[in-house]
């Protein structure tokens, strides 16, 4: 399923996102994040420079949330999906780059792709199953 246009320009412009994850006992976790974009029409990129928890709860619960502001459209949206670990290859190389052309001091342990499923905007789901 395709991101929406409009979607995708919200998540590429913002600065910074909250990212949440749960544990596998269902206890959740909330971070900031600065390194997370469109990565193609289905799918979003996440660097992990400096996950703890975070990474733990992902290897244990593949599933994530995390919401964006349209400041044009004055809407805010909730993204979830499950996500894939890569610490090698052509979608890790990709984001050593990306990390890399804005902060060459830090070296990503992980790139988080994210198979989006499901957006809402409000309690209205416009996207997903």
């Amino acid at each position: 399923m395709e991101i929406p246009k409009y979607i995708q320009k919200a998540v590429n412009e913002q600065e910074l996102h909250i990212l949440s994850t749960s544990s596998f006992k269902a206890i959740p976790n909330i971070i900031y994040l600065k390194f997370l974009k469109v990565y193609n029409n289905e799918q979003i990129l996440i660097a992990n420079n400096k996950f703890f928890k975070t990474e733990k709860n992902l290897i244990e619960n593949p599933r994530i949330a995390f919401v964006v502001f349209d400041k044009e459209n004055r809407k805010a949206y909730q993204i979830k999906g499950i996500v894939e670990i890569h610490k090698k290859g052509k979608i890790f190389e990709d984001v050593v780059r990306w990390v890399h052309k804005t902060r060459s001091d830090i070296n990503p342990k992980s790139a988080i792709l994210l198979n989006v499923e499901e957006i809402y905007c409000g309690a209205e789901k416009i996207f997903g199953k």
